[in-house]
């Protein structure tokens, strides 16, 4: 459902950072979680999610939600039997790894974790940044993950907020702009990808609604950005899908 991206961006490299931004319930959590599902069906590492909105719990359910392709939240329950069976193909395993604080993701790194996710980087700030505020603490921040980032070799992606747009929101399907991006310049400097993405969520067609546009912004290593395609949600599955061909993006 993402391969717009993976054309753009060439996959994912050890050693860098990529950022993804939208505004508010655009489904950044959804594609992250999509994200993570694919490398825990393609790959053999551990991968690590820390998700500083949600409960270890939270995310545990909409995981097993996700590989049940049915909304946990659904008017017909899932039995034990669907959730022993959707638990055990996300975490029977033990190579997802959840956690909810950010001073945790070099033990993940150690763990084994080659690849991380950090949700997200302005609750992390807020959590604890040794008495700085603002932009240096996001600075302070920045340059820690980098660091982990190269000596451990791993893959860390990150989850941004938005400034408030002027005009029109992101919340009616405006795709955001790397100065769009909330907090201080080295989140934008430091990171190798930028992805944004937006969804309207006031569109009075349904298919519209459910419908994530994606956009390269920055990418160190390919120089490609641009518009990335399409994924649809459906929530009847839970799930992502690619979009229709040629579905405008503004």
């Amino acid at each position: 459902c993402l391969s717009g991206l993976t054309e753009k961006l060439d996959g994912m490299r050890h050693g860098e950072i990529t950022l993804f931004t939208s505004g508010t319930g655009s489904g950044k959590s959804t594609v992250i979680k999509e994200i993570v599902l694919d490398l825990l069906k393609n790959t053999e590492g551990k991968v690590g999610l820390i998700s500083l909105e949600e409960s270890v719990g939270e995310t545990a359910e909409k995981f097993i939600g996700m590989a049940l392709e049915r909304p946990l939240t659904g008017t017909t329950p899932l039995t034990d039997d669907e959730m022993r069976h959707g638990f055990d193909t996300v975490f029977k395993d033990e190579r997802l790894v959840l956690l909810s604080l950010v001073d945790k993701i070099e033990y993940m790194a150690l763990m084994g974790c080659e690849k991380i996710v950090l949700d997200h980087i302005t609750i992390a700030v807020s959590e604890g940044t040794d008495g700085l505020s603002g932009n240096e603490a996001i600075d302070k921040l920045m340059s820690d993950l980098l660091k982990i980032v190269k000596q451990h070799n791993i893959w860390l992606g990150l989850i941004s907020h938005l400034r408030k747009s002027q005009g029109k929101s992101f919340e009616e399907g405006l795709l955001p702009s790397i100065d769009d991006i909330k907090g201080s310049g080295s989140i934008k400097q430091i990171s190798f990808d930028i992805i944004a993405f937006a969804r309207n969520l006031v569109a009075e067609e349904s298919y519209e609604r459910n419908t994530i546009k994606l956009r390269v912004l920055k990418s160190r290593f390919t120089g490609n950005t641009g518009d990335a395609g399409t994924a649809v949600y459906d929530p009847n599955t839970t799930r992502l899908s690619a979009g229709v061909a040629g579905f405008d993006i503004m």
